[in-house]
């Protein structure tokens, strides 16, 4: 018996740190982008509804200085356990190349708070927005084909 006890608390040691499965509480699905816009879609995982949610939105490549980072959260939402979820944010004017999308922090309905961590991460997200000149060009191409040339 005394030998069997420290063996099962082995086990159990050992099979915890087996499990690689996020206990994120958000699964990012999918997203999109507009002009000035993107989109993120995703799904509540948890149990309880999830009152705030906060993204990080990192441009990668910012155009000028102290641009690099859009203003990405839900402070007053209700997001339940059920079906998914599509929000949108601005991205500063003019700037182009690819946002990293991933999830900051999340609070629950009762007031916890969950934070990503480097041992339990959350998936990231990389939407590529267009670059300038080729949204000029697209611009210019819709203004030839609607007959509205300058």
């Amino acid at each position: 018996m005394s030998k069997a006890l420290p063996l099962a608390l082995l086990a159990l040691a050992f099979a915890s740190r087996g499990d690689t499965k996020s206990s994120c509480p958000i699964m990012l699905v999918g997203s999109a982008k507009d002009q000035d816009t993107i989109s993120v879609t995703f799904r509540n995982t948890a149990k309880l509804p999830i009152r705030r949610l906060e993204f990080s939105c990192r441009l990668t490549s910012p155009p000028a200085k102290g641009v690099g980072q859009a203003r990405c959260y839900e402070p007053n939402a209700s997001f339940l356990p059920v079906g998914e979820y599509t929000v949108s944010y601005a991205i500063p004017g003019g700037s182009r190349g690819t946002v990293l999308v991933s999830v900051k922090s999340v609070t629950f309905s009762d007031g916890r708070v969950w934070k990503p961590t480097k041992r339990d991460p959350c998936r990231t997200l990389s939407i590529k927005t267009p670059h300038a000149k080729q949204q000029a060009r697209r611009s210019t191409a819709s203004r030839d084909r609607s007959g509205d040339r300058p």
